[in-house]
């Protein structure tokens, strides 16, 4: 994203695709050990005492909405986009 003065601001600029796919991966294994390991799911689940069937549905919930949310980022018309609001 361009500003005022034409110049690209670092975090906007688009990387060589060999740098592009491995932080891609790191990105999404750290979403998924921070969506499924260290957050909500576990310590819900343990707090509330549920079969680990239930778990399971909590993780897959989890990741479904961490799935919808990384769309919405890619897919929403950049205004309404939370980049707007950098």
């Amino acid at each position: 994203m361009k500003g005022v003065s034409g110049i690209v601001h670092p975090v906007d600029q688009l990387l060589p695709l060999r740098q592009l796919i491995p932080l891609g991966l790191q990105h999404v294994l750290a979403m998924y050990a921070g969506a499924v390991a260290v957050a909500v799911p576990l310590i819900l689940a343990g707090a509330l005492g549920l079969k680990s069937i239930e778990l399971t549905y909590l993780v897959a919930a989890d990741l479904f909405s961490c799935g919808i949310a990384t769309l919405s980022e890619l897919l929403v018309p950049k205004r309404t986009s939370f980049r707007h609001f950098r």
